[in-house]
């Protein structure tokens, strides 16, 4: 069975199931280019992404092979709708092309059933689907969860949690696993034709999302630039802000706020009274805080070994350390694409479960994150030397990236499929050594970012306990970089790069079957270095999507981003360095 999850709003994506498994996943923007794309202004309530073409290609089917498709129930152009709330109001605005989003509608009208709002039949005409191609739609939070269910082996004592600013009237959910049922704590469908009232006010991510557009920042996009920031502050009100919230015995999370606009002023006037980086710890604080009492009493409902996490909370990356500290956890896992990016791979999910039901779902831990379009070295070197860029051939491409690495230069590996979700993992990363504290000032330069932490490493599976603190706990979520943990003391000061100033760092743990090009070059720096390390940051520019074609990787070398690309074939220059190629010679 062919199934296709679909995922607009921002973050828009798509992902495709074959015989119940992921083969191919695309996000919005890395083909647009228009960073968190997914509805634009110009193209309000798309249905006709680029990401759905892209993964039926990377598939080698067409669209006409799609058994189900899976929706998040987001906007519509109001061309689908049979009847909605407003009719003669959106007469006019059906003219122009403007969108409705479902849920809503469905809060307005109490009504559960999509297909009495929506025009299937016309979905599937613009999709190019057959007529009996099932249509479902997925609860944003259901989704959410389920794919911390399947990429995780656990047998049972398992709690399954999203919070995130909000989809289908809620801002979290929590599910408890036990082996063989999935039993709802807090969430669901119940909530979707209730009066949101002020549930939106007790957004944990809401919040944050306020804090961030504050202080200058831009929501849903800069969130972690505040957690950053936050080290360098003391949580002056952190406790004010976390006793605007509430935690329920049922753990369900309330807030004194009448409404989420009553919150943004609270935050707003606090604001006032603190320096940003005070504001910044602040509410770093409240989230940590607030999260940790959440799960506290989900685990007194359901009592668990194992905690899966979803949804933009979970991006920061400091939280996650805190709750896999909890007592008695034994392992936690963050769902790599955790925001709204991964709604398409749940929505696959729950198509999946409708249809053959939970027992039917193949379970397994997730190897790596590369679902995305794979492009050769040949058609690397081919946009390189038409550009006149100086292409060298290499036997051992990962040695000689190694030697340049260690003396100082900058790089970047183009290799595999893009990476799911918001992480660079070696498929599309800039590394670089991590012994000058300076190269943060340096490099963030070149890329036109202004970052406030320091940049994440990555690291050999043999080398990770050696350096890291990792553990049964913790190790699962270092293979996709979702986690902090404390760096050694003995290293600290060797890879000043990528250690935090309370002395964390965010690792990535690779093993070399998934990507032997990312781990050889590491394992050569080594040798030529004695660092254990590399430093690991997204290939892209300040407020750009992550590089996805072999042009944009040749344009940014030609930007002077970097110093050489390297892939699996050999090594690109611009070409007016004689100085590396001397060094390869």
């Amino acid at each position: 069975m062919n199934i296709l999850g679909i995922q607009t709003g921002h973050d828009g994506a798509s992902a495709l199931f074959m015989g119940n498994r992921l083969v191919a996943y695309s996000k919005e923007e890395r083909l647009t280019r228009e960073k968190g794309d997914g509805t634009r202004r110009r193209h309000p309530g798309r249905v006709l992404l680029m990401s759905i073409d892209e993964v039926l290609n990377i598939a080698g089917i067409e669209s006409r092979q799609v058994d189900m498709v899976v929706f998040s129930r987001m906007s519509f152009p109001l061309k689908y709708f049979r009847r909605t709330s407003r009719p003669g109001r959106n007469i006019f605005r059906r003219m122009l092309g403007k969108s409705c989003g479902l849920a809503v509608e469905m809060r307005r009208l109490q009504e559960r059933d999509e297909g009495r709002l929506l025009n299937f039949d016309r979905l599937r005409r613009d999709l190019g689907l057959r007529s009996d191609t099932d249509i479902l739609f997925a609860n944003h939070h259901y989704s959410h969860i389920l794919a911390a269910l399947q990429y995780t082996t656990w047998k049972s004592e398992a709690l399954l949690i999203s919070s995130d600013g909000g989809g289908d009237g809620i801002v979290q959910s929590a599910y408890g696993f036990d082996g063989e049922r999935l039993h709802l704590l807090y969430g669901g469908d119940d909530y979707l034709l209730r009066e949101t009232g002020n549930r939106y006010a007790a957004s944990v991510g809401h919040a944050y999302q306020f804090v961030t557009e504050i202080l200058g920042f831009r929501p849903n996009r800069h969130e972690g630039k505040i957690t950053g920031l936050a080290a360098f502050g003391k949580p002056v009100f952190g406790e004010d802000i976390r006793n605007s919230f509430q935690v329920s015995e049922s753990g369900e999370i309330g807030s004194r706020f009448a409404d989420h606009g009553e919150l943004y002023r609270f935050l707003e006037e606090l604001s006032r009274q603190a320096t940003r980086e005070e504001m910044a710890s602040s509410i770093q604080y409240a989230a940590e805080r607030v999260t940790l009492d959440w799960i506290r009493a989900l685990l007194k409902r359901f009592p668990a070994k194992y905690i899966g996490m979803s949804g933009g909370v979970f991006s920061n990356v400091r939280l996650n350390q805190h709750v896999a500290e909890l007592p008695g956890i034994e392992e936690v896992f963050i769902v790599p694409p955790m925001g709204d990016e991964g709604l398409p791979v749940g929505n696959c999910i729950h198509g999946v479960i409708e249809r053959e039901g939970l027992a039917a779902l193949p379970r397994y831990r997730l190897q790596d994150a590369y679902f995305s379009r794979v492009y050769s070295s040949d058609a690397l070197f081919a946009e390189a030397g038409g550009r006149g860029f100086h292409v060298h051939s290499s036997d051992n491409p990962a040695d000689e990236a190694a030697r340049l690495l260690a003396d100082g230069y900058i790089g970047a590996i183009y290799t595999q499929g893009m990476e799911m979700g918001p992480r660079a993992l070696g498929a599309r990363s800039i590394i670089a050594s991590p012994d000058d504290r300076g190269l943060n000032d340096s490099l963030n330069q070149r890329l036109g970012r202004t970052e406030f932490m320091p940049f994440a490493p990555y690291v050999l599976d043999v080398d990770a306990e050696r350096v890291f603190k990792v553990n049964d706990v913790n190790r699962y979520a270092c293979r996709f970089m979702t986690i902090t943990t404390d760096v050694h003391e003995a290293y600290q000061e060797k890879i000043p790069a990528v250690v935090h100033i309370d002395g964390t760092a965010r690792p990535q743990i690779v093993e070399r079957e998934t990507n032997p090009l990312y781990y050889d070059i590491l394992d050569r720096f080594k040798i030529h270095s004695g660092l254990p390390c590399l430093v690991n940051t997204s290939f892209n520019a300040h407020e750009e999507p992550i590089i996805n074609t072999p042009a944009e990787a040749v344009q940014a070398l030609g930007d002077h981003r970097i110093d050489f690309l390297v892939s699996d074939g050999g090594l690109v220059f611009r070409g007016n360095e004689p100085e590396i190629i001397a060094k390869l010679t």
